[in-house]
């Protein structure tokens, strides 16, 4: 059987095709610009924000075989804005500044403590409530070691800290023999550094680190106080004493010494003035000894000088000498008329003149 197709009345008008092509354009470009508004809004969603003072993670849930998955593969995420997909991401933050655990069993402050006062008890049957603050941090670079075994900051405290913290610090300090022993601060301390290494040693693989450990307070029985207190006295005073005298033992020893250095002080300044006074009289010989033998020598030098002038006037060329400076006498006279013959005077004959001087 032929079927044949039904001839369309003249007239009548169907739906053009340009314009069922533009309908179904306009439905795509709508679709289109949904689906890119909701997988913008699930992205700007997605961004989750590392502050400044935390360690951000972001953990592969589901790798499917192109990406590695789980904490141990987790890096350190930057502060700042980071894209997380839910589903496929977990991102997990923790605080990377000092972080504090506080044990004690006081209320008020600003916040609640994490744990009560441990309750010690010494060897000699006394009890004590220890007040203490740990100080610990994450390990920015093992953060990841952390999410394996805690979520957040809080599970850090509860199902760590609070887990094996108290054991440790109550076994240490337990160790102190007597109740008195609290008081002395370098045994409390050689005690609370041996449980910051215990933690130290089990936080290790968790990316935690115990920075310090801190004995805020610690408070005994009221009955067993007084008496603990009177017997610290007691022996501190008994120290005091001791040490009072050595003390005065050390002083006597001292003064001991400078009284031995004041005398060997005086003994040497004695023998030094005793020497000051040889070299000075030395001094005082030699200048006199060559004193007298300068005189010594000038007398002997003018005696022999005058012994010279004596010879040289006794030869002839002396005689000569004399009479020519007995003749300065007569310079500037033009004329001189004096006696001849025997009884004359020869101005020139020194021997004439000295027998006339002589016989007046």
């Amino acid at each position: 059987m032929a079927i044949f197709g039904r001839k369309k009345p003249e007239g009548a008008e169907g739906p053009s095709p340009t314009r069922g092509s533009a309908g179904r354009g306009y439905l795509y470009l709508a679709i289109i610009l949904i689906l890119a508004v909701a997988v913008s809004v699930l992205l700007i969603l997605s961004f989750r924000k590392v502050e400044p003072d935390q360690v951000g993670l972001r953990v592969v849930k589901f790798g499917f075989g192109l990406f590695k998955n789980g904490a141990e593969f987790a890096k350190p995420l930057p502060p700042g804005y980071h894209p997380i997909f839910p589903g496929f991401h977990e991102f997990v933050v923790y605080q990377k500044n000092l972080q504090a655990f506080e044990m004690t069993s006081k209320s008020g402050g600003m916040r609640q403590p994490d744990y009560p006062s441990l309750e010690i008890r010494t060897s000699d049957g006394y009890k004590v409530n220890v007040d203490i603050t740990i100080f610990y941090h994450i390990l920015e670079g093992k953060a990841n070691l952390a999410r394996s075994y805690y979520r957040n900051d809080q599970e850090i405290k509860e199902k760590g800290l609070q887990a094996v913290a108290p054991g440790i610090l109550q076994n240490k300090l337990s160790e102190l023999a007597y109740a008195q022993d609290f008081y002395n601060s370098k045994l409390r301390v050689e005690k609370i550094d041996l449980a910051r290494k215990m933690l130290n040693q089990h936080f290790a693989q968790q990316g935690i680190e115990i920075m310090d450990i801190v004995i805020r307070d610690f408070e005994f029985p009221q009955e067993y106080e007084a008496a603990i207190l009177r017997k610290v006295l007691a022996e501190q005073l008994k120290r005091v004493q001791e040490s009072l005298a050595k003390a005065a033992e050390a002083e006597a020893g001292w003064k001991k010494i400078i009284a031995e250095g004041n005398r060997d002080a005086e003994v040497t300044r004695a023998e030094g003035q005793t020497d000051a006074w040889m070299l000075e009289a030395d001094g005082e010989r030699m200048k006199t000894e060559l004193s007298a033998q300068g005189e010594k020598a000038k007398l002997l030098a003018e005696a022999k000088g005058k012994k010279q002038i004596v010879n040289a006037l006794s030869s002839s060329g002396g005689k000569v000498y004399v009479g020519l400076e007995y003749a300065k006498v007569f310079q500037g006279l033009d004329l001189i008329i004096l006696p001849s013959g025997k009884g004359g005077i020869n101005p020139f004959d020194v021997n004439q003149q000295v027998r006339q001087i002589e016989n007046k």
